[in-house]
């Protein structure tokens, strides 16, 4: 079932100065809309709080997820990407997200898909194992580099996919026509001057965390377990765009 959801847009001021020396990690962590928990990607000290004065439910589960424990992070440029190790508790898109997110992108045959914060892999890998396409995962965690690596090896698609240790806001995005996030809407922001340099028609998708200025296509919902026990379903969010990006009007 899908339901399309107008979500306020999240973008808490004193979270962004925490986020500038973030470390990046892949398949971000998970949310929980009625207890508080949706989860992305966090700072290099991810697992602390950002604080946030948001009152609604996903505002509030936005802040519950990331302090929980965010999979996916970046770092500035002038750090060196060899010495960042987040120190957050990685958490993966669950797996019926990660098909979501792929199918609402119509990820096609042609397809070469950027996955920006790439954790264990497994987005890229069921990319490249569901359609043949090329894949590439970026993460700044060098245990989830070589976690990535071996899922790829083990999976047998190392012929299509790649995962590179490297700052997401480094990374030319212009090769990908599909790109696949679960960062704060922050890290979507500041992502926006990349993400205009895909071809027009190329697809974003996003777990959880929408982007401020930007509308999105569509919005689904989808259960899938939280990543804390007992493990509950609770609504994960699955966002689209496409380029050329639709800027909100003011």
């Amino acid at each position: 079932m899908t339901q399309k959801i107008d979500l306020p847009r999240v973008l808490r001021a004193s979270a962004c100065a925490g986020l500038v020396s973030l470390a990046l990690s892949c398949s971000p962590a998970t949310p929980d809309p009625k207890a508080a928990a949706v989860t992305p990607a966090s700072t290099s000290t991810a697992s602390t709080t950002p604080a946030t004065t948001a009152t609604t439910p996903a505002a509030s589960a936005a802040a519950a997820a990331h302090d929980a424990g965010a999979a996916t992070a970046a770092t500035t440029a002038a750090e060196d990407p060899n010495d960042q190790v987040p120190d957050i508790e990685y958490v993966p898109t669950p797996q019926n997200v990660v098909e979501k997110l792929l199918d609402a992108a119509k990820v096609g045959k042609t397809d070469i898909l950027y996955d920006l914060g790439c954790g264990d892999g497994r987005i890229v890998v069921t990319a490249a194992k569901r359609f043949g396409i090329k894949a590439i995962g970026f993460d700044i965690d060098p245990k989830r580099v070589a976690e990535s690596r071996a899922n790829v090896k083990a999976a047998k698609v190392e012929h299509l996919v790649t995962i590179e240790q490297k700052n997401i806001f480094d990374v030319d995005l212009s090769p990908a026509s599909v790109v696949t996030l679960y960062l704060l809407p922050e890290l979507n922001v500041r992502l926006v001057p990349q993400l205009e340099k895909l071809k027009p028609g190329s697809r974003i998708v996003s777990h959880d965390f929408d982007m401020e200025g930007v509308d999105p296509e569509k919005t689904w919902t989808v259960m899938a377990p939280d990543h804390r026990p007992p493990a509950k379903d609770r609504e994960h969010y699955v966002y689209l765009w496409k380029t050329p990006l639709k800027k909100t009007k003011k």
